[in-house]
Parts: C-alpha cells; sequence; structure tokens
C-alpha cells in the first residue's frame, strides 16, 4: 500500500487521487466537498498496482483510505518525535485500506489486473460492461425552457437551421407534463395539443425528442390511484414516490409510458431529482412496500429508474440515450449519463476525470455563461464529454448568442461531429472491454507525477498538522482511444500541462511538443482552441461532410487505426450484427475480427 495510488470511493469533484481520505458513502446531491455525499456513491477501490476492492451493497459505506494504521503493523510504522525531526507527518504510510458496512449479505469481489487501467475495465465487465449509445446520441443536445410550448419547440428547430448548426436532440423540461413537481406524466393539452405531430415533424429533421421527470407522482396524474398503494410512507413536495423496485410498479408505468411517450415517438429520458437533498426528500426511516429502507430505497433509486426505462427499449429493439441525475453500482450498462446542478467549470472537470473509476459517466452541461469567453470556453469543454449537452431549462440560452466567439463554437461543434465515428468506437469498446471512452490520465498511464514525501510546511493557522499536499492531475482527461484533452478555464491567460511518459505532439500542428514527464505552460487568449495532444506514432481518424476519412498520423512510424460500425440504432450488435474494421495511414482498409481490433 504505502507505493501504491488509490482511485475511486464515488465521484468526486475535488481531486481525483483518493489516498489519505476517509468517505462515507451516501446518497445525495454533491455540496462541493468529497467527503463520500455524492451522486453515485459508488463502493469500489482500484490501486496503480491493478488491484480493486468491490463491496457490492446498497447500504452506506465507509472507506478509510490509506488512513487507519493497525496495531499489528506497529513494527513497519516509524514513530518520529515531532519536535526533532523533520520529516514527522500526521498520516505515516499505513498498510491497509479499510471499508467498513453494517449491513446484511454484503458481497466483497477483489479484482486483480495488470494495471490501474485493466482493473477498471475488469470491473466494468463484471457489472455488465458499458453501453452503446445510438449515433444520434453523441450529436448536439438543447433542452428546452421549463415553460416552452410546441410552437416556441419548432422556432428552435428552425433557429438552428437557419444558423446552420446541426441539432440532434430537443429535450423537453418539465413544462410538458400537465403537472409538474411532483409528475403527472401526462401531456399539458395547453402547451402540447398534439404530442405525437410534434414528434413527427422533428423526426423528419433528424431531431429526436427526449422527456423530462421525477420520480415523485401528483395527485393529478391518470396513474395515481394505481401506483398509490405501491409508494413509500413518505411524499416529496406533495407527490407519492413509487417503489420502483416492484415489478407491479414498473408493470403500471411502463404501460402508460409506453403509450402516451414512446407510442408517439419520444427517444429517451432525462431522470430528474433521484440524488435529493436531506431537507426535501423521505428520511432514512422511511419505509417502501418492497422491505427497502429508506436509506438504501435513496441509494439505488436512480439506478431502479434507469432500469425501468432501458428495458422499455430494449423490448422495442431499440437504443435510448439519456440523463441520470443519481446512479450506483452495477449500472455500468444503462445508457444514461450523469448530471447535477452544480456549475463551478473546476468541478465540472474534475468530474469528468473521476468519473471513469465509478462505472458511470459524466456530462458538464452548458446552461448560462457570464460573458462570451466563459461561453466559449463551457461549449469548448462539452464537445469532449459524453454527450454536448445546452440545458437552456431557466434561460434563453443558444449556441449563436455571442457573435463575437460564435465562428469558434461553430469550429468546436465541427471538429465533435468530424470525431464521432471515432467517438462512437470508443463506445463500443467500452461495451465489449469495459474500457470508459472518457477518463482520467491515471487510468492510462498510471501516477507519473514526481512525489514529495517530506513534511509539508508548517502554518499555525493554515497547515498546523503539516499535511503534504500532493499534486493532483484533475483537469486532462484522455478522449477516445488516446487524444488527451486539456480544457481551458474562462478567465485563464495560460494553460499548464503535465505530460505523461512518451512523446508528444500538437494535435492541430503536427508537431512535436514533449518528451513525456515534463511540465509545459502556453499561453492562452480567447482564440486558442482547447489543446489537444496526440501520442506518438497514433493515427487519429476525421470524418469528412463528404463521409470521406481523413487521417491525421503523429510521429514517424504511424500505427492504422481501427473502427467499429453498426446500424447505430438497434440492438442488433447484440446479436453480432457489427463490423470492425482498420485503416491504415497509406489508405488502405481492412475488415478485422472483433478479438483484433485494439
Amino acid at each position: 500500500m504505502p507505493n501504491e495510488y488509490l482511485f475511486g470511493g464515488g465521484l468526486k469533484f475535488q481531486r481525483v487521487s483518493i489516498d489519505s481520505e476517509v468517505y462515507h458513502l451516501r446518497m445525495d446531491h454533491s455540496s462541493g466537498v468529497d467527503n463520500g455525499c455524492s451522486h453515485v456513491p459508488t463502493p469500489f477501490v482500484a490501486t496503480t498496482a491493478g488491484f480493486g476492492f468491490f463491496c457490492d451493497t446498497i447500504d452506506d459505506v465507509s472507506l478509510y483510505m490509506a488512513t487507519a494504521q493497525r496495531y499489528k503493523d506497529k513494527d513497519r510504522i516509524i514513530e518520529r518525535d515531532r519536535t526533532t525531526d523533520d520529516n514527522w507527518r500526521c498520516n505515516n504510510p499505513p498498510y491497509f485500506m479499510e471499508i467498513a458496512v453494517n449491513a446484511p449479505g454484503v458481497k466483497a469481489v477483489i479484482f486483480q489486473g495488470e494495471s490501474l487501467r485493466d482493473c477498471i475495465c475488469r470491473f466494468n465487465l463484471y457489472c455488465g460492461g458499458g453501453f452503446l449509445p445510438p449515433k444520434w446520441g453523441l450529436g448536439v443536445w438543447h433542452r428546452t425552457n421549463i415553460k416552452m410550448d410546441a410552437r416556441q419547440v419548432q422556432e428552435l428547430a428552425a433557429d438552428y437551421k437557419r444558423h446552420q448548426i446541426a441539432l440532434d436532440v430537443i429535450g423537453l423540461e418539465p413544462g410538458w407534463q400537465s403537472k409538474a413537481y411532483p409528475c403527472s406524466y401526462d401531456w399539458s393539452k395547453e402547451r402540447f395539443p398534439d404530442p405525437a405531430d410534434l414528434i413527427g415533424e422533428l423526426k423528419k429533421q433528424n431531431i429526436r425528442v427526449n422527456l423530462w421527470e421525477n420520480p415523485y407522482v401528483s395527485e393529478h396524474s391518470s396513474i395515481y390511484q394505481e401506483l398509490k398503494r405501491l409508494s413509500g410512507s413518505h411524499l416529496v413536495w406533495g407527490g407519492i414516490v413509487p417503489d420502483y423496485a416492484l415489478p407491479e410498479t414498473r408493470k403500471i408505468l411502463k404501460k402508460h409510458h409506453e403509450k402516451n411517450h414512446l407510442d408517439y415517438g419520444v427517444s429517451g429520458y432525462k431522470l430528474d431529482e433521484s440524488d435529493g437533498y436531506d431537507a426535501w426528500l423521505w428520511p432514512d426511516h422511511a419505509e417502501f412496500p418492497s422491505g427497502l429502507s429508506g436509506k438504501a430505497y435513496r441509494n439505488v433509486c436512480g439506478v431502479l429508474f434507469q432500469r425501468f426505462t432501458t428495458e422499455m427499449f430494449k423490448a422495442r429493439n431499440q437504443r435510448t440515450y439519456g440523463l441520470t441525475r443519481s446512479s450506483n453500482c452495477c449500472a455500468v450498462s444503462f445508457p444514461c449519463i450523469l448530471y447535477n446542478d452544480r456549475y463551478d467549470f473546476h468541478e465540472y472537470v474534475t468530474a469528468l476525470c473521476s468519473c471513469c473509476f465509478t462505472g458511470t459517466l459524466w456530462c458538464p452541461e452548458l446552461h448560462d455563461a457570464k460573458n462570451a469567453e466563459d461561453f466559449l470556453r463551457r461549449m469548448q469543454l462539452i464537445a469532449f464529454s459524453p454527450m454536448v449537452l445546452i440545458n437552456a431549462w431557466a434561460t434563453e440560452l443558444r449556441p449563436w448568442m455571442f457573435p463575437e466567439v460564435e465562428t469558434a463554437v461553430r469550429q468546436v461543434l465541427e471538429l465533435r461531429q468530424q470525431l464521432l465515428p471515432y467517438l462512437y468506437t470508443a463506445f463500443a469498446r467500452y461495451h465489449q472491454k469495459g474500457l470508459p471512452p472518457i477518463r482520467s490520465v491515471f487510468m492510462d498511464y498510471g501516477y507519473y507525477l514526481q512525489t514529495d514525501n517530506s513534511a509539508g510546511k508548517l502554518d499555525a493557522t493554515k497547515n498546523p498538522y503539516q499535511v503534504v499536499n500532493e499534486e493532483d492531475i484533475n483537469d486532462q482527461l484522455i478522449f477516445g482511444d488516446s487524444l488527451m484533452v486539456c480544457p481551458i478555464a474562462p478567465g485563464t491567460k495560460e494553460r499548464t500541462v503535465l505530460f505523461p511518459p512518451g512523446n508528444w505532439y500538437d494535435f492541430y500542428s503536427g508537431q512535436l511538443i514533449s518528451q513525456g514527464k515534463d511540465r509545459q505552460t502556453f499561453p492562452v487568449d480567447i482564440n486558442t482552441p482547447t489543446p489537444l495532444f496526440v501520442p506518438e506514432n497514433k493515427t487519429i481518424p476525421l470524418l469528412g461532410k463528404d463521409k470521406q476519412w481523413t487521417l491525421r498520423s503523429f510521429g514517424p512510424d504511424p500505427e492504422p487505426v481501427d473502427l467499429y460500425e453498426d446500424d447505430g440504432e438497434s440492438d442488433l450488435y447484440l446479436r453480432g450484427q457489427f463490423q470492425w474494421f482498420r485503416l491504415y495511414p497509406d489508405g488502405r482498409r481492412e475488415q478485422i475480427q472483433k478479438e483484433d481490433a485494439q
């Protein structure tokens, strides 16, 4: 343990590595402090040596990450006199990570991989393998204002067309329902008098419709009476809380959703408010008909919500892609991206890096901007996330709202379009091999930073225990097979990059930038695109508007690149209807077997 670094322990917004920390894992809205209260409190931890530990339970778990020192290890722990020894530390290197859970029937699963990356892949495959979204889901999403009606939705689609920006999904926020907070799941006849016609017209423009919901049901809902006896002991916003663990509950909800949503052409759902705030959610002692405690149901509510919607589309041989406010272990195969209401740029990037250790994928969203530069930096960030999400639920946000950066916005969205087959292939690896399509640089390259084990600087107010602040990389990520993305934060004039081992090339110029394991700082201004770097001899495929490939190769001996293809819509890939092919830098193309794909 002293020479290993730890990752996991749920979704993090402040750090990626978790050494010398304690986390009391519990489902809750993030407060901005990494203490275990999380939208994804996955009880899984992995080490740089390739070991992983998974505590398979729906109850709360406490993680003591290299903090506890056992008496039986006293012979290996050096006792130092703080008054005479400059190497005194408040945390001596422990030899254990300890996990505590007070619940019956807990199963512990240990993974051993060749590396941290291999361990994470094994964990994801154990949990069912990653999902493969429909191709349209990787395009641009726009969630509408909460009160927008059918006419305004059509005008929004027309505005995108006028500005020549491809729009793939329109997400309808609460106003599509007759009642919301709590929900009716019934269409508002005033705002959406003919939803089937609207969805059909948008589908002709290759625009899908996604619906917002939360799991609390209004007494005005057409299925309220059926669900009333199948709900928990407490209300949320005056609405009942159906027990999704019961097959009868899911049957009633499926019947209603299929008849009133899916039959109209709805493509998926945004599953909101399942993480909760203690002030308005049910208490831990709440009771549910399935026998789950209030605490346990809170930990799995988001997972049950995802399973319910996924099963509906799978029964139709139709892929879906959506959003969820919470998740937990073993939900890796459900096609939902995680989000929340926090909006700090640095937290957004950190979550993109840390989510790969939780069995989920995270999506930063763009729903407001202080100025043109802030808007551009956030747009550049979401262009390299699992979902390009513009969430105007409470604003009138549009991609063209700042004319001075509209060209730069258009450029990064066009690059996203060019990279779609590359990203889609990364999702295929997620499904087949368990490798997250967007992940921390630590997953691919280990903890490659130089560490200083000397004591931290003493400060009577800020650091009385001389805690060593070990360096972390929470703002660089691997996108797809090998592309390293280094987002630029709003308001900054320079960008520092900590390069992993090996030679690295600038994506835009093709020039050799780093020979590895060094720190470089680059000046940036509003015209600087997101810094992208490629390892030596890698090839990045770009698909042009004419559907012709352009291969960008880097280094003296570029490798071929493997790409995945299927129909992009159905579940037929699960029955073997897909293909892998290899593109060579000299233009050759050949079909290969799944087992040979890199």
